[in-house]
């Protein structure tokens, strides 16, 4: 295997610690329906990658044909640029991975447990120290996976010397970000890997995917940057570059009691109701001891949303200010906290803020973003797989831990409102994407929530791509995205094949296209 030549400081083990926000608890993209006809394939992903343009790629080819092999490398390695994970995809001996702790083991991120070398509790205290703050763990998220994401199949994000990682089961990649030395900017890799149920009729299962099957026994591993991916649907500059230069750190949650991050169990909190260290007790219920990542409960710090914070810095674009909702939520009086919480006006005017089209949307209101009943009912069959009384195969989907209520789901980021008018659902669905603030030169471009700019033509293909299936190659809104749900595709497709220049169109649709959602009463 390739060894990293250069090493670096802890001080920039904590920069980095940033990037873990950029694509791990910020949106790099909306959250998608989970509860669908899915395959739980790896080729229903890649067919997703070629959202952008190209119907199908070329073998070795990304989306739009754009090459991500030449010459045996990864493409970027064709192109200008000095960081630790160059250092080793670039290098002349190809790195062999195979499993998750293959790539951990060569960027030097091996999470920890207890030392069990010793029973003295002081020093099992400093070994814990030592490791703690370098994982954090979310229960909810509105990146690019967070249809996937829920207390019982968590987010980690792992910060080391050179990268951060971040990883949760469900889908087969990992994101990656790491600074470049010369300017110190961040770049942003996706790894992406197949296992043998790629190869099977109907692809993998959830037992492939939501067990520790998916960590090991990798077939085929592919990496791109984030030049590579812009043109796809895991474009993590939609979200990271939007109206800058460059990738701008992002961070929802800056500060207590950071409402969707997981802590230990018996951690306290100021405010009543789910706390993060319910959160963690969700995961140990379906999980028990059971490595996820290859960490152990016991390495989740109370400490790790409060270091993310306090490097993220606090001129962010888009905040969920926790400590206000929870305040108002649960007020305090004299004669205590209420029994149940109340409205919170903060986030209900974001809430409405994002159906104007005036900012993307925040992270879920409520600490579960879950189905509590079905979250029961999956953590049961889990522990029944765990116990040997069924078998990976027979093993349910994880992902479909989501409440049906169209309105909560429209909330929690997977839909549309129930509801909604053609133009509403293009705001909800696609104004996050298709606006004059994100790169104009690429394909995404050709077709904008500014209807009046499109000529028949293009306004046909977009009326193609929302006719496709979910998972068909070039499918609008992509599978990962905020969906449509089929009364709204209905309302939509019927507006598009409207004579579009005779009729008077929302100026909403203008706004939005011009403005880009950047709103939010960020920095």
């Amino acid at each position: 295997m390739t060894k990293l030549v250069v090493q670096t400081s802890r001080s920039f083990a904590f920069a980095l610690l940033v990037s873990a926000v950029v694509c791990v608890a910020a949106a790099c993209g909306n959250e998608a329906d989970a509860k669908s006809d899915r395959k739980h394939s790896a080729r229903v992903d890649a067919g997703a990658d070629q959202a952008a343009e190209a119907d199908a790629a070329t073998p070795g080819a990304g989306a739009a044909g754009q090459p991500t092999i030449v010459d045996g490398r990864p493409a970027f390695c064709a192109r200008e640029g000095d960081d630790a994970v160059r250092d080793l995809f670039c290098a002349s001996e190809k790195p062999a991975i195979a499993s998750l702790a293959d790539f951990q083991n060569l960027f030097d991120i091996n999470p920890r447990g207890p030392d069990p070398n010793t029973d003295d509790e002081f020093a099992t205290a400093l070994y814990l120290s030592a490791a703690n703050g370098d994982i954090a763990v979310l229960s909810h998220s509105t990146a690019l996976p967070g249809h996937i994401i829920s207390p019982i199949n968590p987010r980690t994000i792992s910060i080391g010397a050179k990268i951060v990682l971040a990883y949760q089961r469900g889908v087969q990649r990992l994101e990656i970000a790491t600074r470049t030395r010369e300017t110190f900017a961040f770049t942003f890799y996706l790894l992406s890997f197949e296992q043998a149920c790629n190869e099977r009729d109907g692809g993998c299962t959830p037992g492939d995917l939501y067990t520790p099957k998916i960590e090991n026994d990798w077939t085929q591993v592919q990496i791109r940057d984030d030049e590579d991916l812009k043109n796809t649907t895991f474009d993590c500059r939609q979200c990271h570059r939007r109206g800058r230069e460059d990738s701008r750190l992002l961070m929802r949650e800056l500060k207590s009691p950071w409402t969707h991050f997981m802590f230990p169990v018996g951690a306290s909190s100021s405010f009543p109701g789910v706390t993060g260290s319910d959160l963690m007790n969700d995961y140990l219920v379906a999980k028990g001891d059971e490595l996820y990542g290859g960490l152990s409960p016991d390495l989740i710090s109370p400490i790790s949303a409060f270091q993310l914070q306090s490097v993220a810095g606090p001129k962010q674009p888009l905040l969920f200010d926790a400590p206000g909702i929870e305040n108002e939520r649960w007020p305090w009086s004299p004669s205590g906290y209420p029994s149940t919480p109340s409205p919170s006006p903060t986030w209900e005017g974001a809430w409405e803020a994002f159906k104007r089209g005036e900012q993307l949307a925040l992270p879920y209101i409520e600490q579960r973003a879950v189905d509590v009943d079905k979250q029961a009912e999956l953590s049961r069959a889990y522990q029944r797989y765990r116990s040997g009384e069924i078998d990976a195969d027979a093993l349910p989907d994880l992902a479909d831990v989501f409440p049906d209520d169209p309105s909560l789901r429209a909330k929690i980021g997977l839909q549309t409102e129930p509801d909604a008018s053609a133009e509403d659902a293009l705001i909800q669905a696609c104004g996050g994407c298709h606006n004059d603030v994100l790169d104009q030169s690429i394909t995404r471009a050709r077709f904008s929530v500014a209807l009046s700019r499109l000529d028949r033509a293009e306004i046909d293909v977009a009326i193609d791509r929302i006719q496709r299936p979910r998972n068909a190659p070039g499918a609008m809104p992509p599978p990962e995205a905020r969906q449509l749900d089929e009364n709204a595709r209905d309302r939509v497709l019927e507006y598009l094949r409207q004579d579009l220049k005779q009729i008077e169109i929302d100026p909403r649709l203008e706004k939005v296209a011009t403005f880009g959602m950047m709103g939010g009463g960020g920095g």
